[in-house]
């Protein structure tokens, strides 16, 4: 029997192995944090919501790692070894809602991850700029990059519905366009704090090219980072425009986005909205139902109101009629007391 320690409002659970289980009003937890683990454990709690394995030894992860776990939400991965995601070693967690891997090995960005994830944290990995496989993750909201010694900005998918891109402490991202902002159609936060090599001084285009992302940013309303507040684009230098029409600084399409951008952005809104129409959809149509409800509601009140109101003008018409005029009833009633009256004497005439 395990032994259980309730301290407040959490439940602690130790039953000999070296992982420490608690529960409170979020789920199960399990800490399985500092126990020099070299691979993922297969016996601990399978209701686990909560899995600690952070500062372990842990180098890869295979296509059974989390079997075990299938109710899985927050997964804490950092300060292992891992250097090799399986494909499919991630996808089971159909409730996987964050992903912790930074301070890792990571090279290649995991594939197969679940729908349901919205926040991924990759800091700290000599990860690869061709992200595309982060595609699967079509709930991804927040991508962490910071520290990954990227060469370039990151070369991601179609990905509508991130929100917050942190590639800071980058320091060798050279460039920036917003054809590479498009696909990301809905980003409201870009932290690209630390890149020195971005839009440097004395650079043939730079000018125009920090200008067409800062009026791209303002556009879409996307709050950018380490840049400046405002952004301070570098001066034209001789020669700007001479290579490229899109760089002379006395030109139109200088602070223009590019036709491809555009096309990339309109790609991206076509797929947010198919991701999410059907949800629209159905709360509009519901809307729309309750609304017809209760107007169907209030005009059959109004109509049973009318109803009534005109049986009872009906009622008090029709006993009106029925009933004779007060002076007639008077007079009937004089006339019937004047009857009884003479009748006494005109018993008096007969007999005499």
């Amino acid at each position: 029997m395990r032994p259980i320690i309730v301290f407040g409002m959490s439940v602690f659970v130790t039953d000999g192995t070296k992982c420490v289980k608690s529960k409170d009003a979020k789920g199960w937890y399990v800490n399985c944090g500092y126990q020099e683990f070299q691979s993922v454990p297969n016996d601990e709690l399978e209701d686990v919501e909560t899995f600690n394995l952070e500062h372990n030894y842990i180098g890869k992860l295979h296509n059974n790692s989390f079997a075990p776990y299938p109710n899985i939400k927050h997964l804490r991965l950092a300060f292992n070894k891992v250097h090799t995601i399986d494909q499919g070693s991630l996808a089971s967690l159909s409730e996987l809602d964050i992903l912790d891997l930074s301070q890792n090995a990571v090279r290649t960005v995991p594939g197969g991850l679940p729908k349901s994830l919205t926040h991924l944290n990759l800091n700290a990995n000599p990860v690869d700029v061709d992200m595309r496989p982060l595609a699967s993750a079509v709930g991804l909201r927040t991508l962490q990059l910071r520290g990954c010694d990227l060469k370039a900005y990151p070369a991601l998918g179609i990905m509508p519905n991130l929100v917050t891109l942190d590639v800071s402490e980058n320091y060798d991202i050279e460039d920036l366009d917003p054809a590479q902002l498009a696909v990301t159609c809905r980003l409201a936060r870009l932290n690209i704090t630390g890149a020195s090599r971005l839009f440097r001084p004395g650079q043939q285009g730079a000018h125009c090219r920090c200008r067409r992302v800062v009026q791209w940013t303002e556009t879409h309303k996307v709050a950018l980072y380490g840049l400046g507040h405002p952004v301070q684009c570098p001066e034209p230098v001789d020669g700007d425009g001479e290579a490229d029409d899109r760089d002379d600084p006395n030109s139109d399409a200088c602070a223009r986005a590019p036709e491809q951008a555009l096309a990339v952005f309109k790609e991206c809104m076509a797929e947010w909205e198919h991701r999410n129409t059907p949800y629209w959809a159905i709360a509009s149509g519901l809307a729309i139902t309750v609304a017809l409800m209760v107007g169907l509601c209030v005009c059959m009140r109004r109509r049973r109101r009318r109803r009534r109101r005109r049986a009872a003008a009906a009622a008090d018409k029709s006993q009106g009629a029925q009933s004779p005029p007060s002076s007639d009833v008077k007079s009937a009633a004089n006339n019937d007391s004047a009857g009884h009256k003479t009748e006494p004497a005109a018993l008096l005439s007969s007999a005499a």
